[in-house]
């Protein structure tokens, strides 16, 4: 029980220091655009 809840937390917290990397190492949204929507893709599911 609470694993679901866990993962997506795990997940969240993951994104969140993935994307302040991302912006570091290319500091224009738009370049990492499609990173950041194959990130979200993957961690978040609406099914």
């Amino acid at each position: 029980a609470g694993g679901r809840d866990w993962a997506q937390a795990h997940a969240a917290d993951r994104m969140s220091r993935a994307i302040g990397q991302l912006a570091v190492a290319v500091p224009d949204p738009e370049a990492a655009g499609g990173l950041l929507a194959l990130a979200e893709f993957v961690t978040r599911r609406t099914y």
